[in-house]
């Protein structure tokens, strides 16, 4: 993890580029409900299953669950116990793993960087609004081609290039062998 990292009140380091949810909300008024552990069922599985889906039902309607599901992916060693954002903590660790393979092993860094850009073009649309020809054109453009694509982590470069550079290597062979027959 990059960037500077700061001691929550718990004592566990958490990455800043990465808010707590400030929202008041039910997991910070009634905490008892959201303990969970991996392997917790002291009171047996029906009432373990009980316990975790009142948790989901109250995660539910929550406003911060999206920011809250971020923060508890980011800052794994602080949520390692507990339903953050209606998930437990295998379930965390499954989507980690299939953050890392879509991103990369910098997934962290990748997706503070698409939250940064994200907020300077939010900020750069209200200070300059995109006039009305513009705004058609930007319309026309995603009707026609579809959303822009998202960024490419390096992993992902280095494995399109492989791939191109295979391709074109058998495409030359085809068109050799073609030619020689």
């Amino acid at each position: 993890m990059s960037g500077v990292v700061k001691v929550s009140n718990d004592h566990l380091p958490t990455d800043p580029r990465f808010p707590f949810p400030a929202a008041q909300t039910r997991c910070q008024s009634e905490p008892h409900q959201f303990d969970f552990a991996n392997g917790d069922r002291t009171a047996g599985g029906e009432e373990t299953r009980q316990r975790i889906e009142a948790a989901r039902a109250a995660c539910s309607g929550c406003p911060a669950a999206t920011d809250c599901l971020l923060w508890a992916l980011v800052n794994q060693r602080a949520s390692r116990v507990g339903i953050w954002a209606a998930t437990t903590p295998r379930e965390r660790n499954t989507l980690r793993k299939r953050i890392a393979d879509r991103l990369g092993p910098d997934w962290i860094d990748v997706l503070a960087d698409q939250i940064k850009a994200r907020r300077e073009r939010t900020a750069a649309a209200r200070t300059t609004p995109l006039t009305v020809a513009q705004a058609r054109i930007v319309r026309l453009d995603n009707e026609m081609n579809g959303p822009m694509p998202r960024p490419m982590t390096p992993t992902r470069q280095r494995r399109n290039r492989a791939r191109l550079a295979a391709a074109t290597k058998a495409s030359r062979r085809t068109r050799t062998m073609a030619q020689a027959s």
